[in-house]
């Protein structure tokens, strides 16, 4: 099923609550070939698998329905309709204040100055600023104010209220009382003939500016994966034939040779033919330090060439560029749910209606035992308990949070492919590295050829003929340490290697092994005491040893060393500050791998794993109930990477371990670890504090706002200021998660890199 079913993006606006992004998953939950939803809220985005049979176009018509606006995603439609929400919020603004200011001023002169009534009184009797307030705020509902009433009627028949419901109910509650006591005032007694329309008119443009305020939040929460699209080149300027041609970099192709001046963008990825220049490459790994390029080297599109002209054959185009696959990684992640957010999805599903049923039952308690007129502090009070309690802040709480984490991450080089690797990272107690290639440098040297018969020279020959086939770190040693020696070698027939073990190969009719002295015994080949002593003593100095055997003999004993990588041994010390175990997994030898793991400061090692022992190895440590990342960079960690609960690739490594991990460093430094581990537990924190806030917000303000306080301390909570608190409640949790932007790639010293 898996492999049949594919992944979909629709943008969806006009949500404005966590009842809202729920009512379209259930609305998407029920169609035909949908499989999985999951709605964003701050993203405002539907991520879907569908089946191959799912129509597209039924789920647009579908969020339409349930009274929201399908969008498209991507290119500038997006970022068009983002601004025209701001641009919409903020004329709405406009409007409700410029309506809402003589209301208030006509019913709060003269609580606020003393005889202001006498002085309306000298220019219109007081019938008529009463319809003025009636005209005035009625403006505000039927204009501004009328998409909270649309989209809450239409959740109403749904039968799922909202947040806007709750305002819906609240602000035409007190119109239509104030309506009906100026259209019929003998219905009520005296003392009941009072008039609200400034608190419908307040609160309405209250909760308007809220949502503007929260709407320029999350543009600056989105900013950084609109700075990546930005760094998209429009054009690029390409050699054809006999000419320069300036073309869309939509047309171009793989081949295509550019021309790239001195400061202007690398359109697509490519390859340097010629010239030589310094690259910015900032954008993918936030460091600010220009690279050195020259030719044969990879350029990726985006990033900013300083000085030199160059030529450079395009290698990837479209959606299969480095930029491309980032933006989508860091989209995927700020759409996606972690699985905190099952608690706010829960709350938020029943919140509502027990805010309305609340509401009801404040209205009926105080009808009866509110001092005369008993139904004016019924009616506020119950409009009070709507309007502080919707749930925006519940809703926005996780996903704010998760969109700047992960936009920050993206900056500072640390791409998560998901939202729950976030949480997932930061509950992390035990990280698992790869030797080779992670915490070494990945390029061993040879540095002992010691024969046992024969000359070293030919024994040489011999290895490097037989390890040309091979692409492992220690082939290309064993190569170089030949070219070093002015070496050539023949070809070879009847190549085969043995994961882990070593290779085998047909050299001028002799049978060549390199591996390790284990496998040879295993082949039945003779490796004597002296020889077992030797490559133990090597083994127990950090070195990597394995025996060369021709026709069956045991000819020469080599070993190799990967020099570590100078910032490992501090990113172990920084990880056990933080309260982490360190855990090292390699193919390599004990003797070697305990070597390293001594210099490193590492708690725990296994050796002489083979490469699928090592998704073995990790899912045996889960199994002990520990939370376990992984970080590898090879093609042999895939497996690892996929098995543990969180997989850290370096960038440096393969396409194919950044495809199986959750997370992917854009550089190979291992301080992008600590950042990455910093940058989770940070989010996840925020994460906790805008659930903690909006709770609490909602725990403390609701039995204020229905006057459980009121008869013991005089506490009571006017409409008006409930809007402004529930609109700054969302506020503040945007703006809590905005604090993320500001945390720094963290800096490791040099310890322990010999």
């Amino acid at each position: 099923m898996a492999e049949s079913t594919k992944d979909w993006e629709i943008g969806v606006g006009g949500m404005t609550c966590a009842n809202c992004s729920a009512r379209v998953e259930r609305v998407l939950a029920r169609l035909p070939g949908v499989i999985d939803v999951h709605v964003n809220l701050a993203t405002e985005r539907a991520s879907l698998r569908l089946a191959p049979d799912a129509d597209e176009t039924a789920i647009a018509q579908a969020i339409t329905q349930a009274g929201y606006e399908p969008r498209m995603l991507g290119g500038t439609h997006e970022h068009e309709a983002e601004d025209s929400d701001r641009a919409g919020a903020r004329r709405a603004v406009a409007i409700a204040v410029l309506l809402t200011l003589p209301v208030f001023i006509v019913a709060m002169g003269a609580h606020l100055v003393p005889g202001f009534d006498d002085f309306l009184s000298r220019f219109a009797p007081p019938a008529v600023w009463d319809w003025l307030q009636a005209l005035l705020t009625t403006a505000v509902i039927l204009g501004p104010g009328r998409r909270f009433f649309r989209a809450g009627w239409a959740a109403y028949r749904q039968g799922s209220p909202d947040m806007n419901s709750l305002v819906m109910t609240g602000t035409g509650a007190a119109w239509l009382y104030s309506l009906a006591v100026l259209l019929a005032p003998g219905f009520f007694p005296p003392e009941a003939r009072h008039i609200y329309f400034e608190t419908a008119a307040v609160v309405i443009t209250v909760i308007l500016l809220g949502k503007y305020l929260e709407e320029l939040a999350k543009g600056r929460a989105s900013a950084a994966v609109r700075k990546l699209i930005g760094l998209q080149a429009k054009t690029a300027r390409v050699w054809r034939v006999d000419r320069e041609e300036e073309v869309a970099t939509a047309q171009l192709q793989v081949g295509d040779l550019l021309i790239i001046r001195p400061g202007e963008r690398i359109p697509v990825d490519a390859r340097i033919e010629q010239g030589e220049t310094y690259v910015d490459e900032s954008m993918l790994t936030g460091e600010p330090v220009p690279v050195h390029k020259g030719p044969g080297d990879p350029l990726v599109g985006g990033t900013l060439n300083q000085h030199g002209s160059l030529r450079a054959a395009v290698t990837e185009v479209g959606e299969a560029t480095v930029l491309a696959r980032i933006i989508r990684l860091v989209e995927q992640a700020q759409g996606s749910k972690p699985p905190i957010q099952r608690v706010a999805d829960r709350v938020v599903g029943v919140f509502t209606p027990t805010v309305i049923l609340i509401a009801l039952a404040t209205f009926a308690i105080w009808l009866v035992y509110a001092p005369p007129p008993a139904v004016n502090f019924a009616l506020l009070s119950a409009v009070a308990v709507l309007v502080v309690a919707c749930p925006c802040a519940m809703g926005l709480a996780t996903p704010a949070a998760i969109l700047v984490g992960s936009g920050r991450g993206a900056e500072l080089g640390v791409l998560f492919r998901k939202g729950s690797a976030i949480e997932t990272l930061a509950r992390v107690d035990l990280l698992v590295f790869d030797k080779t290639g992670t915490l070494t440098e990945g390029r061993p040297r040879l540095t002992h050829l010691e024969p046992v018969a024969g000359e070293a020279d030919d024994i040489l020959r011999l290895a490097a003929a037989a390890e040309a086939g091979s692409e492992h770190p220690l082939a290309v040693a064993v190569l170089e340490a030949a070219r070093e020696r002015g070496l050539t070698w023949p070809g070879t027939d009847g190549f085969t290697a043995e994961p882990g073990q070593g290779v085998r190969a047909q050299v001028d009719g002799h049978q060549v092994l390199i591996g390790t002295a284990r496998w040879a015994a295993q082949q039945g080949m003779a490796v004597d005491a002296t020889l077992a002593a030797r490559i133990e003593a090597l083994a127990s100095e950090g070195h990597t040893p394995v025996v060369v055997a021709v026709d069956d003999q045991v000819k020469a004993l080599l070993a190799f060393a990967d020099p570590l990588k100078p910032d490992a041994a501090a990113m172990v010390a920084a990880l056990k500050a933080r309260g982490l175990t360190v855990a090292m997994i390699t193919g390599d030898n004990q003797g070697a791998a305990s070597a390293v793991a001594r210099r490193l400061g590492v708690d725990r090692v296994w050796a002489e794993v083979l490469p699928g022992g090592k998704a073995d190895l990790v899912r045996e440590l889960k199994g002990e109930g520990r939370t376990v990342a992984f970080v590898g960079d090879g093609i042999n960690d895939a497996p690892a990477l996929a098995q543990a609960d969180v997989g850290i690739a370096l960038g440096s490594g393969t396409d194919i371990a950044i495809e199986a991990a959750d997370v992917t460093l854009t550089r190979g430094e291992l301080a992008r670890v600590i950042t990455a581990l910093d940058l989770a537990r940070r989010t996840l924190g925020t994460i906790r504090g805008n659930l903690f806030w909006a709770f609490a917000y909602n725990v403390l303000l609701i039995p204020v706002a229905a006057g459980v306080f009121y008869l013991a301390y005089g506490w009571h909570l006017n409409p008006m200021a409930a809007g402004l608190a529930m609109a700054l409640s969302s506020v503040f949790v945007v703006t809590n998660s905005l604090r993320l932007r500001h945390l720094s790639l963290v800096r490791l010293g040099v310890r322990g890199a010999a």
